[in-house]
């Protein structure tokens, strides 16, 4: 199996809350099953296969991180402005919020990639 491949399906387990520690083996049956049944293998069929877990994975905790720090870097803009009166004037807010986007974009990209991430076999 293709690493890309691999890596979508173990993005999928992850999103389906299935546990850590049975990803390897389930990496495993899907390799064996890919070489059995070889570009008729799909991954979206292979997951469905699977039962839902309850674990979270470490993208979706960090997707987690990445609203409550959009949340509070608009939230800390509107105390400052609203309730001390100190306004940061249009190009001030532009660069504020273009940090809070360029954070966000960090957190979010990080997500993607640690889910994505292949487990050491």
């Amino acid at each position: 199996m293709e690493t890309s491949t691999q890596q979508d399906l173990v993005y999928s387990l992850r999103r389906r809350g299935v546990a850590e520690d049975k990803i390897p083996g389930l990496l495993e049956k899907a390799n064996e099953k890919s070489l059995s049944l070889g570009d008729q293998f799909s991954v979206p069929d292979f997951v469905a296969g699977v039962p839902r877990g309850t674990g979270l994975s470490k993208g979706t905790k960090i997707g987690r991180v990445a609203a409550i720090f959009i949340l509070v870097g608009i939230a800390a803009q509107l105390l400052l402005s609203g309730v001390l009166g100190m306004h940061l004037g249009f190009p001030g807010v532009l660069y504020y919020y273009g940090a809070v986007l360029a954070g966000l974009s960090v957190l979010v990209f990080s997500a993607y990639r640690v889910d994505r991430k292949l487990p050491r076999l």
